[in-house]
C-alpha cells in the first residue's frame, strides 16, 4: 500500500505501519460487526418490549371482564402492572443502548478511516524527507570541498524525518488508546444498563410474585359456588311456589262446607273481586252478588224457623212436666209462696224434674245455632211458673 522506495533503511519503518495497517482493519472490522450485533439486540429487545406491551393488554382485558373470583383479578391486574412497569424499563434500555452502545461503536468506523487516512499522510511526508536526505547526502560525497550548505540541508532533512516519525507515532497510540477506551466504556455501559433494567425488573416482579402468591384459590370456588346456587335457587323457588298455591286452593275447597255464612259472603265477595279482574263485567257481578245474598238469606230463614219449632216444643214438654210435678205437690201439701207470688219448689220436686228431664245437647253445626242454643237454656233454667 506505501512506498518503500529504493532504501534500505526504510524497512524497519514500513514493517511497522504494517502492523498498524493491520491492527486498523481488524478492530474495523470487528467493531462494525459488534455494532450490527448491537443494533440487531436493540431491535429484538423493542420487539420484546412491543411483546410485553401486547401480553399486558390482553391480561388486563381479562382483569376487567373477571366479576366473580375477586382475588384472582386482583393477582392478575397486579402481574398487568408489573409487565407494563418492565415495558417501560425496557424501552429506557432500548433508547440507552441505541445512545451509548451503537452510535458510539458507529462511530469507529469515521475513526478507522480518519486514521487510515491520516497515517498514510504522515508516511509520505516521511518518504518525502528521507529521500531529500538522501540526495542530501550524494551531494556531500560529490563535492567534499564545500560541505557547509549540504550539512545544512542535511540537518533540515532529518528534522523532517524525525517529526513525521513522531507524527506517525502519536497516530497509532491516539488510535489504540483510544480504541481501549472506548471499547472499555461500551461494555461497561452495556452491563450497566443491563443491570439498571434487571434490579428495577426485579424489583417489580418480586412485589408482583407475592399478589399472584396471595390468589385465594379456596375463596374464588366458593364464590363460583355460591353464584352456581344463586343461580339454582329461582328454579326451586318458582316450584314451592307452585306447591304451595296448589296446597292453598286444596285447603280452601276442603274448608268451603264448614264456612259461616258471613265467611262465606267474604269468600264470596272476593271470588266476584277476582272475576271482575279477570274481565267479567260489572252487571253480572251484581246479577252474582244479588242472587249469592237470595240464597243465603233463604238459608237464614229455614234455619231460624227449625230453631223455633224445636224451643216451642222444648216450652210445651217442660210445661207439662212442671204441671205433673205440682198437683203431686199439692197432694202432698202446700207450698211456701216467693216474693214474686210464685210457690216455691221442693228439694225433692226438683231433683226429680232434674232426674225426668236428661239434658240433651245438640251438636253444634253453625255459630249461630250455639248462641240460640244456650240462649234458650238459659231461659229455662231461669223460667218462673205463674199461678
Amino acid at each position: 500500500m506505501f512506498r518503500r522506495g529504493k532504501f534500505s533503511f526504510l524497512t524497519s519503518k514500513d514493517d511497522r505501519i504494517k502492523i498498524i495497517n493491520e491492527r486498523i482493519n481488524l478492530t474495523e472490522r470487528h467493531l462494525m460487526e459488534m455494532c450490527s450485533a448491537f443494533s440487531m439486540l436493540t431491535r429484538k429487545m423493542a420487539k420484546y418490549r412491543d411483546a410485553h406491551d401486547e401480553l399486558a393488554k390482553h391480561i388486563k382485558n381479562y382483569a376487567d371482564e373477571e366479576e366473580i373470583n375477586e382475588s384472582l383479578c386482583n393477582g392478575l391486574k397486579s402481574f398487568t402492572n408489573a409487565l407494563t412497569i418492565t415495558g417501560d424499563y425496557m424501552d429506557i434500555n432500548v433508547k440507552r443502548l441505541e445512545l451509548k452502545i451503537v452510535n458510539e461503536l458507529a462511530h469507529f468506523e469515521q475513526l478507522c478511516k480518519s486514521t487510515r487516512d491520516n497515517l498514510r499522510l504522515a508516511v509520505i511526508a516521511r518518504d518525502k524527507e528521507v529521500l531529500s536526505q538522501r540526495q542530501m547526502l550524494e551531494l556531500k560525497s560529490k563535492f567534499a570541498a564545500n560541505n557547509t550548505a549540504a550539512d545544512s540541508e542535511l540537518f533540515k532533512t532529518k528534522l523532517e524525518v524525525q517529526r513525521t516519525n513522531k507524527d506517525i507515532d502519536e497516530i497509532i497510540s491516539g488510535f489504540e488508546q483510544r480504541k481501549l477506551r472506548d471499547v472499555k466504556q461500551v461494555l461497561s455501559d452495556f452491563i450497566l444498563i443491563a443491570m439498571k433494567q434487571h434490579t428495577k425488573a426485579l424489583e417489580v416482579l418480586s412485589a408482583s410474585y407475592y399478589d399472584v402468591c396471595n390468589i385465594d384459590e379456596r375463596d374464588d370456588f366458593l364464590q363460583f359456588q355460591k353464584l352456581m346456587k344463586t343461580k339454582e335457587e329461582p328454579a326451586a323457588t318458582r316450584k314451592s311456589t307452585l306447591k304451595k298455591g296448589l296446597r292453598s286452593q286444596s285447603m280452601e275447597s276442603l274448608d268451603h262446607n264448614h264456612l259461616s255464612p258471613l265467611k262465606r259472603q267474604q269468600k264470596l265477595s272476593k271470588s266476584t273481586k277476582n272475576l271482575t279482574g279477570a274481565g267479567i263485567s260489572r252487571a253480572n257481578k251484581q246479577e252474582q252478588s244479588e242472587e249469592d245474598d237470595s240464597e243465603l238469606d233463604e238459608e237464614d230463614d229455614e234455619e231460624e224457623e227449625e230453631e223455633d219449632s224445636e224451643q216451642s216444643a222444648e216450652e210445651e214438654d217442660e210445661e207439662e212436666a212442671s204441671g205433673s210435678v205440682s198437683d203431686d205437690e199439692g197432694e202432698q201439701g202446700m207450698p211456701l209462696e216467693n216474693v214474686f207470688g210464685a210457690k216455691a219448689r221442693s228439694k225433692e220436686s226438683a231433683s226429680s224434674t232434674t232426674a225426668l228431664k236428661p239434658v240433651v245437647r245438640q251438636p253444634v253445626k253453625h255459630p249461630f245455632k250455639a248462641v240460640a242454643a244456650t240462649h234458650v237454656r238459659l231461659q229455662k233454667q231461669f223460667h218462673v211458673p205463674h199461678n
